[in-house]
């Protein structure tokens, strides 16, 4: 199991490392570890957006040194539109040299957090790559829908995964916690459907719709599905993004975890 606390140190010193002066938010990291006084409800707004400032600058100030010092050329690697149309991730690349973009850049500050928790509960590291397609890292988006934070959970799921969502308290908000119930939401989704495809589609369009999908069409193979057009347009279109993108990002592929893990397939999923 991954250290809260350490985690958080280690992230506040990689973005001081990265050059970056912490005035707006100066403590805010260190500051998630348990507290008797919680923060009310627009304090906490504002300290997470000061966090949220303090990724954007530097992931800005990366992208514009990495331009710098590379030629320009413009590439596409992924299509770019997202379920919940919050996201700004440039699919054209600016740099040959680099390919990366603002999205990235906020990604790549993140990950020293991040991939520690996915890998505790089983989940490929590469699938930070729902985060690039969700809300382009945006620590603190908000969707049309109600989707809220770093991995966009939905208020339902949040709560069912042990986090406030009230009207004082937003925990989807808490880069740690929000991490910790998506990645057990991503576990929990695959050993369900027993196919990264279908765990994506889930996470997208629900656990139960992608259940209905597969009874409808008597097939637990997403392609199958998307052909027979038993999915919405989004999921269709959300789940080959996040796999570009999670293979953009250079680690094991999703194949190989599947090949390590033993799940059980299901072909519905029953709602309260």
């Amino acid at each position: 199991m991954y250290n809260s606390k350490r985690l958080k140190i280690h992230l506040l010193l990689r973005i001081f490392g990265a050059g970056v002066v912490l005035y707006a938010a100066p403590l805010f990291v260190l500051s998630q570890t348990s507290s008797p006084v919680r923060p009310a409800h627009s304090d906490e707004y504002r300290t997470f957006s000061g966090f949220d400032d303090v990724v954007n600058t530097e992931a800005d100030r990366m992208l514009a040194a990495a331009t710098q010092t590379s030629s320009p050329a413009v590439g596409t690697i992924v299509s770019e539109a997202t379920a919940g149309g919050v996201s700004d991730l440039q699919l054209s690349r600016t740099s040959s040299t680099s390919g990366w973009s603002a999205a990235e850049s906020r990604l790549s500050l993140l990950r020293p957090a991040i991939d520690p928790i996915l890998q505790s509960h089983g989940v490929p590291t590469n699938l930070a790559a729902v985060i690039l397609v969700e809300n382009s890292a945006r620590t603190s988006a908000l969707s049309p829908k109600g989707a809220r934070g770093l991995w966009q959970l939905m208020p339902e799921t949040a709560r069912r995964y042990g986090l406030r969502v009230n009207e004082n308290e937003d925990e989807r908000l808490d880069l740690f916690k929000s991490t910790d119930a998506a990645a057990r939401y991503l576990h929990d989704l695959y050993a369900q459907f027993g196919d990264w495809k279908l765990a994506l589609a889930a996470y997208n369009a629900g656990e139960s719709n992608v259940g209905a999908a597969m009874l409808r069409a008597h097939t637990h193979d997403f392609d199958q599905l998307t052909n027979l057009r038993q999915l919405p347009l989004e999921t269709i279109n959300y789940v080959p993004r996040v796999l570009a993108m999670s293979n953009f990002l250079g680690q094991s592929s999703l194949a190989e975890s599947a090949e390590r893990s033993n799940v059980i397939r299901v072909f519905a999923a029953s709602t309260p």
